[in-house]
């Protein structure tokens, strides 16, 4: 039951309701304008322009780059970069370097709301007895009683705060570009990768029919030597041959299973899958061939290589830099700060929630630097200095876009013209190894020369592999330097 209130106390308790809300509306109409005047105050965008070579080609005539590996019409390739985004370790990495600046970016934003907090409180005290104040009647022992709310909040006046917000922004920005751009050379890596492992493994197939047919000369050559036909200089020179195709094969088996160790990471296999992958390579015939070469634009446009990844990454830097300039800038100016509190005071529990025991609170404090000028301008020149870092690292990207492109579309150049070159010689050695087929089936000449024939066409058809890898991995450094992979409307490719 509650006890009637004083006389007093009821009059005055309206005119504290009317100072109570008076001081909310202050407190909320100061935030409003600190809201306000914060939105006002932002960092200038950065813009950077540059002379671009003339567009030979619009970014419609390369369709849609996102899973330009499909190109290739290869179904195990397909699998192994599906596999690769979904596993690989780097693009795990980046991802976690997204959520960390994504949780950054709640930080920013938490400043920019007040700071509200709980304060419940109960003590028990007792005062001396032997002191000048110390009367007789007063309680020795005082007990108190708190429940309220206390709010905090910096007017961000000159921009500082969303300054920062803004530069958390532009990194959770950058972050993701960076996974972007993580994610096309992933994808590139898997199929140059691909391409790699498939050739070895057709050059090993070949080389072993070389040392056979090596074999094979070389037992005729010992027995016309054994008959008197041949001396030893021609016999030890055609061993050294077959000695040297050897070598070769297993520097081939080597370079196999280094390349398959190298495969498994990529695509996100564990240790003991890694292991295992360099140690068979007796299956090297059960692998797929080479596939066609796709066909591309000979034309190179500019507008596609700005929107690479990596230069719109360098680009959210660059933004992100400028905001700390602005926010460095406006810490030279007064923090104001809003404070308040709201609640109950009692030294009976039975009487803490009553409005006789209401209490609040409202303060403005203004902090303006004075002996930290100096550090203050450092921090200033130090943010500037950052952001010409940024713009000559922004410069850089694209220059190296272009140097990427330029190499990748002249390359597939000397790249194509090299293997019909070498498809125009193997197709010679075939007719010679015809001919020479007739030429001792009419009893002409001897087996030896059909021998060396077909030795010669599958050192050809050796030849021929590179020629072919090399063109297959100079369209896929076009499809890297381009930016393709990844898909801006899902934030991933997702194969």
């Amino acid at each position: 039951m509650n006890r009637p209130l004083p006389g007093a106390i009821r009059y005055a308790l309206p005119r504290i309701r009317l100072h109570a809300t008076r001081a909310v509306l202050t407190l909320a109409a100061a935030l409003l304008m600190g809201l306000v005047s914060g939105c006002a105050v932002l960092p200038e965008p950065v813009q950077r322009i540059f002379s671009l070579p003339a567009a030979a080609t619009s970014p419609e005539a390369w369709g849609d780059l996102e899973r330009w590996w499909e190109r290739f019409d290869d179904p195990g390739l397909n699998a192994d970069i599906q596999r690769a985004v979904a596993s690989n370790s780097s693009l795990a990495l980046a991802a976690a370097r997204i959520d960390e600046a994504a949780q950054q970016v709640r930080v920013a934003n938490q400043r920019l709301i007040p700071d509200i907090a709980l304060d419940v409180d109960a003590s028990r005290n007792k005062r001396s007895e032997r002191t000048a104040t110390s009367f007789p009647g007063l309680p020795v022992f005082i007990d108190n009683r708190q429940l309220g709310l206390s709010a905090s909040y910096e007017l961000d006046l000159w921009g500082r705060i969303r300054a920062g917000e803004r530069g958390a922004v532009e990194r959770l920005q950058a972050q993701q570009w960076a996974r972007h751009a993580a994610q096309t050379s992933v994808a590139a890596q898997v199929a140059l990768s691909s391409f790699r492992l498939r050739t070895l493994e057709q050059q090993i197939r070949l080389t072993a029919s070389t040392i056979a047919l090596a074999d094979e000369a070389l037992e005729l050559i010992r027995r016309q030597r054994d008959a008197g036909l041949l001396g030893d200089f021609e016999y030890q020179q055609n061993r050294a041959d077959r000695d040297g195709f050897a070598v070769r094969l297993t520097d081939l088996r080597d370079a196999l299973q280094r390349s398959r160790r190298a495969h498994a990471q990529l695509l996100g296999a564990e240790p003991d899958e890694i292991w295992a992958a360099g140690v068979a390579i007796e299956d090297a015939s059960a692998r797929a061939p080479l596939p066609t070469v796709p066909e591309v634009p000979e034309g190179l446009s500019s507008e596609l290589l700005l929107k690479r990844p990596d230069v719109r990454e360098a680009e959210s830097l660059l933004k992100a830099a400028s905001a700390d300039v602005a926010a460095a800038r406006a810490a030279f100016f007064p923090q104001v700060n809003l404070t308040g509190r709201y609640g109950y005071q009692s030294r009976d529990l039975s009487d803490l929630l009553v409005g006789p025991a209401r209490i609040w609170t409202l303060g403005l404090g203004l902090l303006q630097p004075i002996t930290n000028a100096r550090l203050l301008d450092a921090q200033l020149k130090a943010a500037r200095a950052r952001v010409r870092a940024a713009e000559a690292g922004y410069v850089q990207t694209v220059q190296s876009a272009f140097v990427d492109a330029g190499n990748a579309f002249g390359a597939r150049a000397t790249a194509r013209e090299a293997r019909l070159l070498q498809e125009r010689r193997e197709q010679q050695l075939t007719d010679t190894l015809r001919m020479a087929g007739r030429r001792f089936d009419a009893g002409l000449t001897g087996a030896l020369e059909v021998i060396d024939a077909r030795r010669n066409l599958l050192a050809a058809q050796l030849d021929a592999l590179d020629r072919r890898n090399a063109e297959l991995s100079a369209t896929v450094d076009i499809f890297r330097a381009l930016g393709g992979g990844w898909s801006e409307r899902s934030g991933s490719s997702g194969p």
